[in-house]
This record gives C-alpha cells, structure tokens and sequence, in this order.
C-alpha cells in the first residue's frame, strides 16, 4: 500500500513507512479492553488467594465454619490456587497481558523512559515489600523480580533492540521472534548447574516445565511474594512486540465502529493498570481483614 510518495515518485519501503507513520492519536480501545480483563482476572486470582491465606484463621471457628458457602468459598480457593486449571489459566492471561505490553511498545518513541520509570517503581515496590516481610511480620511477601520488575526489564530490553536496528520495525520484529526462540531453547533444554551464581535466579525459574526443582535456589530464598523469571516469561512479551507492527500496521483499531460507552469500565482498568496493580493487594487485605475484624472473627484481624 502507497502511503505517500518519495521524491521520485516510487514507493516508500514498507520499513519506512512504519517508521514515519505518525502515533496513534486516541489509544487504541482494544487493546486497552484486553487489559482491562487481564487485570480483573488478577484480582479475582489474588482475592482467592488472600482467602486462602486467612483460611487458617477463618475455617475453624464457628461464625465460618457453620456458613456453607463461607465453607464452600474457602475450599474452591484452595484447591484453585493448586489445581492444574489454575496454571493454564494464569499462562493464557499472561500471555494476552504481557503480549499487549510489547504490542504497546511499537507505539512508543520514549520506551527507555517508560521502563526506567517502571524499574524505579518497581524498587520501590520492593523496598515496601521487603518493610511487609520483616517489620510488619507478613511472611512470604517479599518481591525482588516481581512483574513490575519483568515488565521493566522487558521494555528496557525493548528499546535496546530498537536502538541497535535503529528503530527499523521489521528488523526489530525478526530480533524478537529470535528473543523467543532463544529464551524457549534454554528453558526447555538447560538446566543450570548446583553452582550457578544466585545471582543469575532472576533469569531461570525455580522450577522447569515438568514440575523439577531448581538445582541452585528456591523461589522461598530470592523473591516469595512474586517471581517472573525472564526466561520462562519473556517470550510472553515479544510475540507482541514481533507482532505489533504487523497486527497494527496502520496504528488504528481493528474495530473502530465498537468503540463506545459500553467498554468505558474495562478500558479505564486498562488504561490504570499499574496504579491498580499496586493498590488491589493492600486492598483486598484491608478489607479481608476488616471482615474478619467485624464478622468472622469479631475482635481479631484475621492475620
């Protein structure tokens, strides 16, 4: 397709033309939409799991335990955070969550800024974790490579893909599925010896695709609250990014004509995604804690 012409009157490569084509000037609402549900899955997945971290506290007395459907919550959220359906469900959301961050990435001229800012928020995160874990006594809450952490690392990575194939999308889209290939080869096929540095447990999960351990960490001794190791998640990441200039070749919507009021809720949660990524734990636990102080175990906060 001709977009515009050079000044031979020729046709413009399709490379440049991604390059010049102007940002898109209203966000694109699907792809804001996509998000918005991811992140309503997460806290519907992170409120089961809060009840099922103050199950112990909540199951055996008789305010709960005599309530059916208070029984009956209690039980579906344990036996979801450890059932194989979870694990496919959190893969699928992952991967549209994660895939839509690249996509977003071909938008944007500022991505080295954008993931510095994220890293530093990121850190920041962990420094109010790290105050949950040892000063306020809530085990397992410590993240040091969370999501944020991932995600930050990801746009950085990003946007030093696209400075090296000086923001040529084509080239940048083959560097990506070559990202992948590599990430997926050495999830798949190494296995890190007893005597990997530690330091290197941000990239290798603490466990592989069958279900074996680690040989050099434990998720327990690095980052317990969270993890998202690079290379078990960083093919999430850039099938979006390979994707991007492709699926968005014109930078507009595929469905302008369904854009309207009545996706206004699920976009504005896409569109605030990090803020609400933040606040939904203390949230939840807050008011977890306050229905325990008032109802089910009138006196105590549940923790």
């Amino acid at each position: 397709m001709k977009i515009f012409p050079d000044d031979n009157g020729g046709m413009i490569p399709f490379e440049t033309q991604l390059r010049y084509l102007p940002l898109p000037k209203r966000r694109i609402w699907e792809l804001d939409f996509l998000r918005g549900i991811c992140v309503v899955l997460m806290i519907l997945d992170h409120l089961t799991m809060c009840i099922d971290m103050f199950a112990p506290s909540w199951y055996g007395t008789s305010a709960w335990y005599y309530l059916d459907m208070g029984s009956a919550l209690v039980r579906f959220c344990h036996q979801w955070t450890m059932s194989a359906n979870w694990r496919i469900a959190h893969s699928v959301v992952l991967v549209f969550f994660f895939g839509i961050s690249g996509i977003s990435c071909t938008f944007s001229r500022s991505n080295y800024h954008r993931g510095a800012s994220l890293m530093c928020v990121a850190l920041a995160y962990s420094l109010v974790t790290l105050f949950d874990e040892y000063v306020l006594g809530i085990t397992g809450s410590f993240v040091t490579f969370g999501v944020l952490h991932f995600l930050a690392l990801m746009i950085l990575l990003y946007s030093l893909v696209d400075l090296l194939c000086k923001r040529d999308k084509r080239s940048v889209a083959i560097c990506s599925v070559g990202l992948c290939g590599i990430a997926l080869i050495l999830y798949f096929c190494f296995t890190p010896p007893e005597n990997t540095p530690i330091v290197f447990a941000f990239l290798f999960p603490p466990y592989d695709f069958w279900g074996n351990p680690s040989l050099f960490f434990s998720q327990g001794d690095v980052s317990p609250g969270d993890m998202f190791p690079v290379l078990q998640y960083l093919p999430y990441f850039f099938w979006g990014a390979a994707a991007g200039p492709f699926l968005y070749r014109t930078r507009e919507s595929f469905l302008p004509k369904l854009d309207g009021k009545w996706n206004r809720p699920v976009t504005f949660i896409g569109k605030h995604a990090l803020v609400i990524f933040i606040i939904h734990i203390p949230v939840l636990m807050g008011l977890l804690a306050l229905l325990s102080f008032l109802f089910i175990t009138p006196g105590s906060w549940g923790f």
